[in-house]
């Protein structure tokens, strides 16, 4: 991977950002927890195009506070427990790894320093439960007992005045419980997504299975109904058939237009690495159609 600094950012962040993304890469491995769980193509293109890889330093400046937070943890030293101790297993052949941040009295806690979009996101929770499923999984191969899950998450982007007007809007730091999987339902878990990884890893780039809407962070289409030479949209749908319902209903259907609102997906365009080896994120412009 290679870094640029376009922005100009300050050498000692430059460098802590280096050092940060480095010391990921030295161990001897098919995959860590955390790449495990990245979408399929996402994590073949990273494997085969890592020399190629170009981030800015100023696009990783969030990874490098939520790393901030789990060195200043670490140095808490909280009684009885272990903090950021690395295991591994061997799965068919394939040396899996992992890095949780703190267990303590049975329980599998780990930092997350976040948006708070995240805190009503079902799927990023789905990620997160996997993640801390495979951390349990990897105490309990060694030996340690493991009763409970949990996340801590940290809101960068919180808003004091939300948490006031809001009820459903979070707390600055919330504390989020997690299932709790048996070894049999992690094993067939760890098992089907080694094998689904080496089979992609034989086709080509452009024949590895597109990421999933759910994986892309896709937001679904807007279907925006405007008056001929409007400039603000008369009304908002989320299907097109009720677009078309409002506009056939309207006193002036034959002067409304449904316009498409539709943006690439978030992580494919703002949090993924390799999108420029990737023919879907490639294919795709902001589509804007009128019907």
């Amino acid at each position: 991977m290679k870094f640029t600094n376009r922005h100009k950012l300050p050498e000692a962040i430059v460098e802590a950002i280096k050092h940060n993304w480095y010391s990921g890469h030295k161990e001897h491995r098919f995959a860590s927890v955390t790449e495990l769980l990245k979408p399929t193509k996402q994590f073949i293109l990273n494997k085969r195009h890592y020399r190629e890889i170009v981030q800015d330093a100023s696009e990783m400046i969030w990874m490098l506070l939520g790393s901030a937070i789990h060195k200043v943890l670490e140095a808490a030293e909280i009684d009885n427990s272990i903090s950021e101790e690395r295991l591994s297993i061997t799965v068919d052949d394939a040396v899996i790894t992992g890095g949780f941040d703190l267990y303590k009295d049975g329980i599998v806690t780990d930092f997350k320093f976040t948006g708070v979009w995240n805190y009503s996101s079902d799927s990023r929770k789905e990620e997160w439960e996997k993640q801390l499923n495979l951390y349990a999984y990897l105490l309990r191969q060694h030996g340690f007992a493991v009763k409970a899950l949990q996340i801590v998450a940290i809101f960068r982007d919180w808003q004091k005045s939300k948490s006031i007007s809001n009820p459903a809007y979070p707390q600055q730091v919330e504390t989020i419980a997690l299932k709790l999987w048996d070894d049999e339902t992690v094993l067939s878990f760890l098992q089907e997504r080694i094998s689904e990884l080496k089979s992609c890893d034989e086709l080509s780039d452009d024949m590895i299975l597109e990421c999933s809407p759910t994986e892309r962070w896709q937001t679904d289409d807007q279907y925006a109904v405007y008056k001929q030479g409007g400039s603000r949209a008369l009304r908002l749908f989320a299907s097109r058939e009720e677009a078309e319902t409002f506009r056939n209903e309207h006193k002036e259907a034959s002067q409304l237009q449904i316009v498409v609102r539709s943006e690439l997906p978030r992580r494919c365009q703002d949090f993924c690495p390799v999108n420029r080896f990737c023919h879907y994120y490639q294919n795709q412009t902001p589509a804007v159609m009128a019907g």
